[in-house]
């Protein structure tokens, strides 16, 4: 649940920053970059959502729950992968003078503890099924 709530966060918290040109008014400011700009970061982000909530209801089916929990983290690593590369790539060098910098939003924050809250459910998960285990053997 709570990766679920990291994950739906990231949707309304900036993961980074960009400068953008005012033409009007000539002077530069940093642009909010968020999920909601690309497509790639949509697609991933939600097929995360999606692998979570079924991990969430198929707590009847161990192994498909560790799973969706699997496929899950996968979408968050592909996650994180495309904000590193919209962060990183389009703003790097303008020309070999002028270095345009980017800055790191809360969102990366958002994404990395989601990671480490769907890598503990899937510890949590094996380690109810050991114990589900266990107690068939005393039976």
């Amino acid at each position: 649940m709570i990766a679920i709530g990291l994950t739906i966060a990231l949707f309304f918290v900036p993961f980074g920053y960009a400068p953008t040109l005012d033409e009007v008014a000539r002077h530069t400011y940093m642009k909010s970059l968020l999920v909601t700009d690309f497509l790639w970061l949509i697609l991933s982000t939600g097929a995360a959502l999606v692998a979570m909530v079924v991990a969430i209801f198929t707590y009847r089916n161990y192994s498909l729950q560790k799973l969706a929990t699997v496929f899950g983290a996968v979408f968050l690593l592909t996650t994180i992968g495309v904000v590193i590369y919209a962060i990183v790539t389009p703003y790097v060098e303008v020309e070999p003078d002028i270095s345009i910098a980017t800055a790191w939003g809360w969102g990366v924050v958002l994404l990395f503890g989601a990671l480490v809250a769907d890598l503990l459910a899937y510890r949590y998960i094996s380690k109810d099924q050991r114990l589900i285990r266990s107690y068939d053997r005393i039976r």
